[in-house]
């Protein structure tokens, strides 16, 4: 059966009060009998078992615990002008992975404040309404545990992870890219390598904010950890986008071209063009353990076409 919205209207806007037999993946309509939708009710969602929720753009306001228990939901697509967010929203709710936010610039956001509710590890897709741009950001995980000094009679807070230098780098509402950027050293020491190279890709591919200097330092990242970004968009090509992760499918000739290749050519340098050779073996052998034919195609192909005259291609 389809959902069922409870609303009701003042002022000459809709207030979904409630949201009877929602679906796994729910959409909450932009209009409702004739009114646009700007506020979602206290409790409006709690219980379900809701993975993907859509919210209207032009929402406003999100009533206290509206996905209060709501212990499936994973992915949240919503518009940054939502200034009045309930307490205890995501109380039981400690499952989201994927933020998928319309910014509108020059306005209020509410990114700082829904980031400082979600604690764990969080990928953000970052879209500029009305510009087609995009920005893509990982915010590590954090928590906070209370340690007593007995001897003092003192009770102080540990905090662990960088997730918290990542969510408080924010210069009022508006988001900082540049402060962002400038925590990676923080995030390469105490992230996952898997999770840090995530988080360059998605800065390199979608570089809205980003600058030449951290261009460079993503880049350098990324080309030192190739194997593991490799590895990422090998994953990628192999759930075809449906994952919360950052790294888009048919990541392998960006790779390859953009970062490993680095713009040389091939008589520049004999001993870095047999490096590239041998990595470029090692990623087909990767790719074909991985059953991606098509990335294992177009990399005997690039090799192939990028070769000197005297050099045969390479076999797995």
């Amino acid at each position: 059966m389809d959902e069922e919205f409870v609303y009701t209207i003042e002022k000459g806007t809709a207030r979904i009060d409630k949201v009877r037999r929602p679906k796994t993946l729910t959409v909450i309509p932009e209009n409702i009998g004739g009114y646009p939708v700007t506020s979602l009710g206290a409790y409006a969602l709690a219980g379900s078992d809701v993975e993907e929720l859509h919210l209207p753009v032009r929402l406003k306001k999100i009533g206290a615990y509206a996905f209060y228990n709501c212990g499936q939901l994973r992915r949240i697509f919503c518009g940054s002008r939502i200034l009045d967010l309930g307490a205890g929203l995501f109380a039981g709710a400690g499952g989201v992975e994927l933020l998928d936010f319309t910014l509108f610039e020059g306005e209020k956001s509410c990114l700082k404040d829904l980031l400082s509710e979600l604690r764990q590890t969080l990928r953000v897709r970052i879209h500029l309404a009305g510009s087609g741009r995009e920005a893509r950001l990982i915010f590590p995980e954090y928590f906070e545990e209370s340690v007593e000094n007995t001897p003092a009679r003192i009770l102080y807070i540990e905090t662990h992870g960088c997730g918290h230098r990542y969510r408080y780098c924010f210069s009022g509402t508006q988001f900082p890219y540049q402060s962002y950027d400038e925590l990676f050293c923080h995030a390469k020491v105490q992230e996952p390598e898997a999770l840090v190279a995530e988080l360059a890709i998605g800065r390199l591919r979608y570089p809205y904010g980003l600058t030449e200097k951290n261009e460079r330092m993503y880049r350098e990242y990324v080309a030192e950890h190739w194997q593991t970004a490799a590895r990422l968009m090998l994953e990628a090509d192999s759930l075809a986008g449906r994952e919360g992760s950052l790294v888009d499918p048919g990541g392998i000739p960006w790779l390859v071209q953009e970062v490993l290749k680095g713009g040389r050519s091939k008589e520049e340098n004999s001993s870095e063009n047999a490096e590239q050779e041998d990595k470029l073996r090692k990623l087909a052998r990767m790719a074909q353990q991985a059953g991606d034919t098509e990335a294992v195609a177009w990399l005997m192909n690039f090799q192939h076409q990028s070769s000197t005259p005297k050099r045969r291609r390479f076999e797995l």
